[in-house]
């Protein structure tokens, strides 16, 4: 027997209620319109299931979440729990050989955290933004922000520049956990943090490496360090609004003590 078709109420609800899950892995609403490009009042009316967004608009929501166009219809707990493809599990099948343990919230609790590392592109400058490391179903995810340095490059008149998002997902190890990362351009990293710097675990040194070919004058491996942030959204809303690029001078002591531990590599 076909199936009925939903309604416009209906499928604005379903939209709604994927967008209000979506949102609540990551930094605050006014935040992620500005990173998205999109009206604060308009994004509150999909919230709240009162609009369908345009066909630009929905690309662009997408994009942001890493999601695609079936949102609109089916609820996002069963496009994440739909099985993945071959690729997916080949991957699994080949690069994940044993299980993999979940991450010990003693360790690494599921917080927000500030992700500070040496810049790839330009030496003695630092990049710094907010990251979310959320464990879902044992499988601890991890989310960050990074400026569009490359957009800044081609239009340096331009007034905003909304920041790349990138995914990752993070595993234990003995002596730390690793971060395996993509952005939207299909960019690679792959990050090595250690359970706590000089003594206090609320830090976490480590590399960064960017899988990618040799460019002149460019780093593909550098320092790193997470700082796990105090539960203060108004903290968070405030790293968000600043510039993500500075001199080394800008970071903490401990921070810049870890930075310049490895060497600019590769």
């Amino acid at each position: 027997m076909p199936q009925t078709p939903m309604s416009p109420t209906e499928v604005r609800s379903v939209f709604g209620r994927n967008l209000r899950q979506l949102c609540d892995d990551g930094p605050p609403v006014t935040a992620i319109c500005q990173q998205i490009g999109i009206n604060r009042t308009q994004f509150n009316r999909y919230l709240a299931g009162e609009a369908f967004p345009r066909p630009d608009i929905l690309a662009k929501i997408c994009a942001h979440f890493g999601v695609d166009a079936r949102i609109l219809l089916e609820p996002l707990d069963d496009l994440r729990s739909a099985l993945p493809d071959r690729f997916l599990m080949e991957m699994r099948d080949k690069l994940l050989i044993g299980k993999s343990r979940p991450v010990d919230q003693n360790v690494l609790p599921d917080a927000m955290y500030r992700f500070w590392r040496k810049s790839f592109m330009f030496q003695g400058k630092i990049v710094t933004n907010v990251a979310l490391v959320k464990t879902r179903d044992e499988v601890t995810l991890f989310k960050g922000f990074e400026e569009n340095i490359l957009a800044q490059q081609e239009n340096p008149n331009a007034r905003r520049f909304p920041r790349l998002a990138y995914f990752g997902l993070v595993r234990q190890h003995l002596d730390g956990v690793s971060v395996y990362c993509q952005d939207r351009q299909n960019q690679s990293n792959i990050n090595f943090f250690e359970f706590g710097l000089e003594g206090n675990m609320r830090f976490y040194p480590g590399f960064s490496l960017l899988v990618r070919r040799r460019i002149d004058g460019m780093n593909r491996m550098t320092a790193a360090v997470l700082e796990r942030l105090p539960n203060e959204p108004a903290l968070w809303r405030n790293i968000v609004r600043q510039e993500t690029m500075h001199d080394i001078s800008y970071a903490p002591p401990i921070v810049q003590r870890a930075l310049h531990r490895i060497p600019d590599g590769l």
